[in-house]
């Protein structure tokens, strides 16, 4: 009988020492990703703090309506339309060339709903900023950075830019907060900002892909095949924009890990000036 107690004793400890093992390990790792995030979130507010990006003041006569709240948010409108005077008029104070003397392949800035605010990079490998920051330093933040295939960079297409989903809600952290209808009614602009100008996008489309997906094309062969490929991400939206998109326009995919198996969740805009 003391045998079976001893033996139960020490298998009931040996159960006691794996699950404390268990836990410390586990805690370990939490502390050692929040410790990781928090120094890549340390260094984009370093870098934030060279950019302003403030409201332009409406021209007299304009019909432009003014952001208040804030500047990456749409008015309350009656109906939805793709009007360039109807996105907030946002002005980019930061000096890009001090970006790019920083990280030679910065490409531009990307700003969304004041929630993300973050360079752009252009790389020849879709690998390398997966992996580290702006700075070049190795971070499970990363960086935004385009599809290393585009054939013209920020004058593509249909530009493509990759970002982390971070349980911080760093990077593209709220991407995913497209899938309410309430908050694309109140959030349908973005902005990317580049030496030659400001790419204001109107969203048309957000939905849950795969990472091998048709909604990362970025080579159409006729308008026929662009206007397809548009309706057909169109029908997979989550959300309903009634936006309209044409064979001239260009396109830009804004695209993070949903964290489930090897599901994507993408945003799409057209430029609308």
């Amino acid at each position: 009988m003391k045998k079976k107690k001893a033996k139960g004793s020490l298998i009931g400890n040996i159960v006691l020492i794996l699950a404390v093992a268990v836990f410390l390990f586990a805690a370990w790792q939490l502390v050692s990703a929040y410790m990781e995030y928090k120094k890549g979130t340390d260094e984009y507010d370093r870098l934030e703090k060279l950019v302003e990006i403030q409201t332009e003041e409406p021209q007299p006569g304009s019909s432009a309506v003014q952001a208040t709240a804030d500047p990456g948010e749409s008015q309350p409108e009656t109906e939805t339309s793709s009007s360039a005077e109807e996105a907030p008029r946002l002005q980019f104070t930061g000096d890009h060339s001090e970006l790019k003397a920083i990280n030679s392949d910065y490409a531009g800035w990307l700003f969304m709903n004041s929630e993300i605010s973050y360079p752009v990079v252009a790389a020849d490998n879709n690998d390398y900023y997966l992996t580290h920051t702006f700075y070049g330093t190795k971070n499970k933040a990363g960086t935004l950075f385009l599809e290393a295939a585009l054939p013209y960079g920020m004058q593509s297409k249909n530009v493509i830019i990759y970002g982390h989903n971070l349980k911080n809600d760093k990077m593209f952290g709220t991407l995913m907060k497209y899938q309410e209808q309430s908050f694309y009614d109140e959030h349908r602009y973005f902005q990317i900002f580049t030496e030659s100008g400001t790419m204001t996008c109107e969203i048309f489309a957000a939905y849950t892909t795969t990472a091998v997906s048709d909604a990362y094309t970025y080579g159409f062969g006729s308008d026929e095949l662009f206007l397809e490929y548009i309706d057909t991400m169109k029908g997979w939206s989550v959300i309903d924009t009634g936006v309209t998109v044409e064979a001239g326009d260009q396109i830009v995919t804004l695209s993070t890990c949903t964290n489930v198996n090897d599901g994507r969740f993408v945003v799409q805009g057209k430029v609308i000036k």
